[in-house]
């Protein structure tokens, strides 16, 4: 067991966890979007930021292991402000239909982006809108919704054991998708159903 402080409470936590464990072991809520614990760490949406002690910039607690007496702070304004900036680029591309969204009221990116994001947007660029794809009939995807947070490849390739789903191109471009035309035939391709913050892949249909 090692110690360590979050927001000046000293707690004990088992050795080789990441701060985001910590936090959670202590009680303290941070949002997330990609995290999962039963995945495997990616750190894409950086939605987890935490201002560290003597550290000039916050770090993405999924990612970082703690250490002895490492002092961690997840309420202060440089958070709060990093965070809010976050969600500014994660809801740049997304559709702004939440009245008439069917996932209204059940949707991870509308209540973080109500707790932790702003009233207003910096960016007024064109919205990108991506076709949606086919794969298979267990799955409907509405891809116009995605933020990339890549739980559904991760899930695909540790539990269903298939590495056919990925991402493409670098930045605001990247895309969750199949480098070629395929359906997805895992057993378990439902889950990424559950898994999935803003639910853009939809529905499960009955074959």
């Amino acid at each position: 067991m090692i110690n360590i402080t979050i927001n000046e409470l000293l707690i004990w936590v088992k050795k080789g966890s990441t701060v985001i464990q910590a936090c959670e072991a202590a009680g303290v809520k941070i949002p997330r979007f990609c995290y999962h614990d039963k995945l495997f760490i990616a750190g894409n949406c950086r939605m987890c930021l935490v201002e560290v002690g003597n550290s000039p910039k916050p770090q993405a607690s999924c990612a970082l292991p703690f250490l002895p007496n490492m002092r961690i702070f997840t309420n202060t304004a440089l958070v709060h402000k990093a965070q809010e900036f976050v969600m500014e680029f994660l809801l740049l591309h997304h559709p702004l239909d939440c009245p008439v969204c069917d996932q209204g009221g059940e949707c991870e990116l509308q209540e973080q982006s109500f707790n932790y994001g702003s009233d207003r947007g910096r960016f007024f660029f064109f919205k990108k809108s991506l076709g949606d794809t086919f794969w298979g009939s267990l799955i409907k995807t509405v891809l116009r919704r995605c933020i990339v947070c890549t739980r559904c490849v991760r899930y695909t390739s540790l539990i269903g054991g298939s590495d056919i789903i990925g991402t493409s191109n670098r930045g605001g471009n990247s895309e969750i998708g199949m480098f070629k035309e395929n359906v997805l035939k895992t057993e378990t391709s439902g889950g990424i159903i559950e898994l999935c913050p803003v639910c853009w892949s939809g529905f499960i249909f009955s074959q």
